[in-house]
């Protein structure tokens, strides 16, 4: 059963393991959030399968007492997605480019996941996928309000766009896909700049308030600035290879940030990075 944790008068999360989705973890790599708000609850993000999705609904029934009815897909994501269908009687809420994405790859990241998670898995089937149908704002729209909260439409990429949530009353900001707290963040489907740039934006955005990331605890919104530095230093590198006429550092090899050494996630993720932002710099250096 999945456990949630109170982090506000209003406020439950589903905490998420560090890393990918595999077969030990569920898939459940992307916090979920449950906001009590009178009548309605609303549940931001659904987890990675329907059969999670049914256990979740079952614990919130019973751990707040009511029924979830606004579901929140905040970025088109299999782990915050695929148990959108264990909710049938609510409503399901996302930006309109958010909606147009899962609707043209919901069923490539559902095989995606489904071969990563095995036995976990075997709930996830084409024909359980449920996209969102109440857009939130128009298209291009950057901001506004849904139900309790404020929102802004905060761009990874030129082609990804996160719903950050901003509960009003508890102040905390849901800021799935944008912060990793105490961890490197991961630069997976972004651009850098951009990155850079809605970092800066959540950063005003969260002023006075608290930052729950899709990984790691709820964190003052200062945090953010470790992963301003963590970019910024892994450009400047970047660009400083390149520079020099390195053909190697591409591999992410000898790329090393000794001050982000020990943060959990930096073996794993940071080579990735080093390589995304290479293609990324490179490409853009010599156009």
């Amino acid at each position: 059963m999945p456990v949630l944790e109170r982090v506000g008068t209003h406020t439950w999360r589903v905490a998420a393991a560090r890393g990918e989705p595999a077969d030990a973890n569920g898939g459940l790599t992307a916090q979920l959030v449950v906001v009590r708000d009178g009548a309605r609850v609303w549940l931001i993000g659904s987890g990675p399968t329907p059969a999670f999705g049914a256990a979740l609904a079952c614990a919130i029934r019973q751990r707040v007492g009511q029924s979830v009815t606004d579901v929140v897909n905040t970025r088109a994501a299999p782990e915050l997605a695929m148990g959108n269908d264990a909710f049938a009687g609510a409503r399901l809420w996302a930006l309109p480019e958010v909606i147009a994405a899962m609707r043209a790859r919901c069923a490539a990241c559902l095989q995606r996941l489904k071969a990563r998670l095995g036995v976990a898995g075997d709930s996830l089937q084409p024909a359980r996928i449920r996209v969102p149908f109440a857009p939130v704002g128009r298209t291009g729209a950057a901001r506004g309000t849904l139900g309790p909260f404020a929102w802004r439409a905060l761009p990874r990429a030129d082609d990804e766009t996160v719903l950050v949530l901003r509960h009003r009353r508890d102040r905390l900001v849901v800021a799935q896909g944008l912060l990793w707290a105490d961890d490197v963040p991961d630069l997976r489907d972004t651009r850098s700049d951009t990155m850079l740039a809605s970092l800066h934006a959540l950063h005003a955005f969260a002023t006075g308030a608290r930052v729950l990331g899709e990984q790691g605890d709820v964190v003052p919104r200062e945090a953010l600035a470790r992963h301003v530095a963590y970019i910024d230093a892994l450009r400047r590198t970047v660009l400083e290879r390149l520079a020099r006429g390195d053909v190697q550092g591409a591999s992410g090899a000898s790329m090393e940030l000794p001050d982000y050494a020990a943060l959990p996630s930096y073996a794993a993720v940071h080579p990735l990075n080093v390589q995304r932002a290479w293609r990324e710099l490179e490409a853009a250096l010599f156009r």
